[in-house]
């Protein structure tokens, strides 16, 4: 058994506080298998048809799923697929300081390469998982040759990263594989529920909606491995909607 992963991006690897930058730069990763991939594709033509996507057009959170009825609709849906791991990374800029917030390289693929590291983790410990075919979507103007040469050359370096599972380490484009859309949409629920809208609300309600596959670790705590924010992963564990009770979230929460 093979373990796919499609990872997406939300936000923009911009400073903080520069014009029209975003408050996070974050990364989705949806994670199945041969055998459950059909089921996610699916939901994901399901979905297309729904919203009257055209055929020849990408569907994004961005262009087709922007009201609440639409995003709560395709979380029940993706939340209702079998055997999918969902894995989180992301960074709250304004707390970040240091060389990777002045080089727009050097960032995503920092960010990227926390993203990796969870997924072979999670290829390791996926049941009967022979390897992993890991594929970022492609962004525009970025050096994707520079960030695979960055992640394989890390990952190979640390021995706690298990990269011999890798079979085939790519960026796509979003229009190759139904996958990629779904964690265009595993993006926007990340998106809606830590970076505040109109007023300064969040809608965490629709990444609550798909928590359960969110990949769970240590005290069936889903952070880090599932859910990572950066620098520090007590801006993960303060979330007023995050009702972990591991040790290490009960005391961050702690009065």
């Amino acid at each position: 058994m093979v373990v796919f992963a499609y990872i997406d991006e939300t936000g923009d690897r911009g400073l903080a506080g520069t014009n029209g930058s975003s408050p996070i730069f974050g990364m989705a990763a949806v994670l199945v298998t041969d055998l459950s991939a059909p089921g996610l594709r699916a939901a994901i033509s399901h979905l297309r048809t729904t919203f009257h996507v055209p055929a020849n057009k990408v569907m994004s959170w961005k262009e087709h799923v922007k009201t609440h009825a639409r995003r709560q609709y395709a979380a029940n849906m993706l939340a209702a697929v079998p055997d999918v791991w969902v894995s989180y990374v992301y960074c709250q800029k304004d707390q970040v300081t240091g060389q990777y917030t002045q080089n727009r390289e050097l960032f995503y693929n920092y960010v990227a390469f926390k993203m990796y590291k969870n997924i072979l983790w999670a290829a390791r410990n996926w049941q009967g998982s022979a390897g992993v075919h890991t594929r970022y979507g492609h962004v525009r103007g970025h050096d994707h040759t520079g960030s695979k040469q960055y992640l394989e050359f890390q990952s190979s370096m640390d021995p706690k990263v298990p990269h011999t599972l890798e079979r085939g380490l790519q960026w796509v484009s979003a229009d190759k594989y139904l996958e990629s859309q779904a964690a265009d949409l595993y993006g926007g629920f990340l998106r809606a529920a830590v970076w505040p809208a109109e007023f300064g609300l969040v809608e965490p309600q629709y990444l609550r909606t798909i928590w359960p596959q969110v990949r769970r670790g240590y005290q069936d705590c889903r952070i880090p491995l599932g859910f990572m924010s950066m620098p520090d992963n007590r801006i993960a564990r303060q979330l007023e909607w995050n009702d972990c009770l591991c040790k290490h979230c009960s005391a961050v929460r702690a009065p």
